[in-house]
């Protein structure tokens, strides 16, 4: 398990993708540790995903559901490492949300 200086020491994310990274981590916490699933596409062809499941901050697992036309879905999950950058960081992540913990938007 990465440590704090581990974690610190590999530098922070871009703003878009400690949101997403804190989104995800959120949803995940809030509905009991399950994965988060969205189109393989949406995750293998973006730099920001990429760079996270690099980092090991996020992992996903691809699989087909339905028939053979079906899109390939990918179950994303933060990982324990992602949710202590999260915790190390949120002072600095959370007021960069649009939306309060409560789904308020900020003025």
């Amino acid at each position: 398990m990465a440590t704090d200086e581990e974690i610190l020491s590999e530098g922070r994310l871009t703003e878009s993708q400690e949101l997403v990274l804190y989104n995800l981590a959120l949803r995940q916490d809030e509905y009991g540790r399950q994965a988060t699933n969205m189109l393989v596409s949406k995750v293998e062809g973006n730099p920001d995903y990429q760079a996270m499941i690099e980092r090991e901050l996020l992992t996903y697992k691809p699989f087909k559901h339905g028939n053979a036309g079906a899109n390939m879905v990918a179950q994303v999950v933060v990982t324990s490492k992602g949710l202590r950058y999260c915790v190390l960081h949120s002072d600095e992540i959370e007021p960069l949300r649009p939306h309060d913990v409560a789904g308020r938007l900020r003025k």
